[in-house]
C-alpha cells in the first residue's frame, strides 16, 4: 500500500526522519567540543564523559542513524511517483548513508570504546576527529541532495 505524499502519515514519517537525523548526528558537533572542554579542565571527568559517549553511541546514536536512513527510504516509497528510488540524488543519499554508518560503526564507536577502556591516545583522538569530520561532510552533502534534488 502506497501512502500519498502530504498526508498525515507521510508528514509523521518525515518528522520522525528529521528528528532521528538530528538525534543521530548532534553528537558529531557536540562531542568534540565537550572532549576539548573536559581536557582543558585538567581532565577531571573526561573519562566518565568518554564512557557515557561510548555507551550512547552504541545504544542511541547508532540505532538512530540506521532508523533515519530507513525512514528516508520509506519516504521515497511513500511519495508515490514524486520521488523514485532510481533517481541519482536518492541513490547518492543512500550510498552516503551507508558510508556514514560505516564511519560511525567502524571508526567512531570503536575509538570511543577504546578510550572508555584504556583512556585517550593520539590514535583514538585522530580517529574521532576524522570520523566526526567525515560525518559532518556526509550530513552536509545529504542536506544538499535533499534540498536541491539534483537530477530529480
Amino acid at each position: 500500500m502506497i501512502i500519498a505524499a502530504s498526508t498525515t502519515v507521510y508528514n509523521i514519517v518525515e518528522l520522525l526522519h528529521i528528528l532521528t537525523v538530528v538525534f543521530a548526528l548532534s553528537p558529531v558537533f557536540v562531542h568534540p567540543l565537550l572532549r576539548r572542554q573536559m581536557r582543558a579542565a585538567d581532565g577531571s571527568g573526561h573519562q566518565h564523559l568518554v564512557v557515557a559517549m561510548a555507551a550512547n553511541a552504541r545504544r542511541l546514536y547508532s540505532p538512530a542513524l540506521i532508523l533515519a536512513g530507513l525512514l528516508g527510504i520509506a519516504l521515497v516509497e511513500m511519495s508515490e511517483d514524486a520521488i523514485s528510488m532510481t533517481e541519482g540524488w536518492v541513490i547518492a543519499a543512500i550510498v552516503i548513508w551507508i558510508v556514514m554508518n560505516g564511519v560511525l560503526h567502524g571508526m567512531i564507536s570503536p575509538a570511543l570504546r577504546a578510550q572508555a577502556a584504556e583512556g585517550a591516545s593520539p590514535g583514538t583522538e585522530k580517529r574521532l576527529e576524522v570520523g566526526a569530520a567525515l560525518l559532518s561532510i556526509g550530513f552536509t552533502v545529504q542536506l544538499i541532495l535533499m534540498v536541491w534534488q539534483p537530477g530529480g
